[in-house]
């Protein structure tokens, strides 16, 4: 998305003008009822101003105010922006987290918001999240990960559009100004939330907020510029060898021919068959290569042996989750979904393992690692449901849900 050229920033935002930016995103389903867009509303100024003009875009959306209950104020600020949403026309759902561990707080805070924030867009039938970054948010990410010496991929900022499980997080703002956003509630009459921490330095990207002067934000901009013209180049050429040498089972494993083997290809699989949020380090993936076989982030990478000439990444047993309650079809090692509604009370969702025992891997065509990664439901120390890809009488669906790509970036920011 390109920096739009605006003189006077107190210019409130266009109907037509925000259509056209989230339009560019889609596609979109059609504006019913049952598709509602999401909205991700805090109560200050971007997220309200993003309620404002998605309600002028479509009529059928539905803003999420997550409480983190982190101050004793939190809840009575989001009944306030659950009522100020109420009288813009928006219907808005308070979601308040319960207590995550301390140590690394906006980063927590981050992740429990927006799992939160997935799993009431999935029960609420909202397939995209819209989330009010602007362009500040993309300077103070662009500039914190090359203080932090990362690479391009890294410098290529925050995405407009990415996937997270079971949602799609679209950010149509990224391109503007956030005295914009000011200026459009001015223009409508209406106030916001001012959340002190945004104002704390004992958290880094305060600092970089208050301290980025105009000319870094405009070296930022011309960093990610690039960042992202290089990562689109990358991608491409990524994308096209692994079309060609690579082949995803549903069992959760890849196989990878000889002449596929290289940095980028041995990176993007861990990360895929992991399910994890970020590629391995270069210079592990590098070691790995070398060594012909090991294991790195989770996975085993290994020789192919009967499935060909090259090698395999599976999921390493050591490294699965451990088992979770199966009620309300929770994410299990991040990549597998059980979607059967009804469970038995206590039943739990947990690595097959030694539930494999009589299973034929070889017949199955699955590498015995990958047969016992898979997810099964159990129940008082016994197997009660094998996945249904095993194609077996008295299996239960699973689907798999990690929402890494191969190619791309997926991180969350803010």
């Amino acid at each position: 998305m390109d920096v739009q050229p605006v003189i006077d920033l107190n210019n409130p935002i266009q109907a037509a003008e925000f259509s056209a930016w989230v339009e560019s995103l889609g596609p979109w389903l059609p504006d019913a009822p049952t598709a509602p867009v999401g909205l991700a509303v805090s109560g200050g100024a971007d997220s309200l101003a993003l309620a404002w003009l998605a309600r002028r875009w479509r009529q059928h959306v539905l803003a999420f105010i997550v409480d983190h209950a982190l101050r004793p104020e939190s809840a009575a600020e989001a009944r306030l922006t659950a009522q100020r949403l109420s009288e813009m026309g928006v219907e808005a759902r308070v979601l308040t987290l319960a207590p995550f561990p301390k140590g690394r707080l906006q980063e927590r805070a981050r992740d429990a918001r927006f799992d939160a924030l997935e799993r009431a867009c999935a029960d609420a039938g909202c397939l995209d999240l819209l989330v009010a970054h602007h362009l500040h948010d993309q300077d103070e990410t662009v500039s914190m990960r090359y203080g932090a010496g990362s690479g391009q991929a890294g410098l290529a900022g925050i995405a407009a559009s990415t996937i997270r499980g079971r949602i799609r997080i679209v950010r149509p703002l990224l391109a503007c100004h956030p005295e914009r956003l000011r200026g459009t509630l001015r223009a409508a009459g209406l106030s916001w939330v001012e959340d002190p921490s945004n104002q704390n330095r004992r958290f880094e990207r305060v600092r970089w907020r208050q301290d980025l002067t105009q000319s870094e934000r405009t070296q930022a901009r011309e960093w990610q510029a690039s960042a992202v013209l290089n990562r689109a180049l990358k991608d491409a050429g990524l994308a096209d060898l692994l079309a060609n040498e690579a082949v995803w089972h549903p069992a959760g494993w890849v196989f990878l021919r000889k002449n596929g083997v290289c940095e980028g290809s041995v990176s993007a699989l861990v990360r895929l068959v992991s399910g994890g949020r970020y590629r391995p380090s270069r210079e592990k993936v590098l070691s790995l290569i070398k060594q012909g076989q090991g294991s790195l982030g989770g996975v085993i990478m290994r020789a192919a042996g009967r499935f060909g000439n090259g090698v395999i990444f599976v999921r390493e047993m050591r490294s699965v989750e451990a088992s979770v309650c199966a009620a309300g079809q929770p994410l299990w090692d991040g990549r597998w979904r059980c979607l059967q509604e009804d469970v038995p009370e206590g039943t739990l969702i947990g690595a097959l393992g030694s539930g494999a025992q009589g299973l034929d891997a070889r017949r199955l065509g699955i590498p015995v690692e990958a047969l016992q990664a898979l997810p099964a439901l159990w129940r008082d120390g016994c197997v009660i449901g094998l996945p249904d890809l095993l194609e077996r009488a008295g299996t239960v669906p699973f689907a798999w849900a990690g929402g890494v790509p191969v190619t791309g970036e997926n991180g969350v920011n803010g």
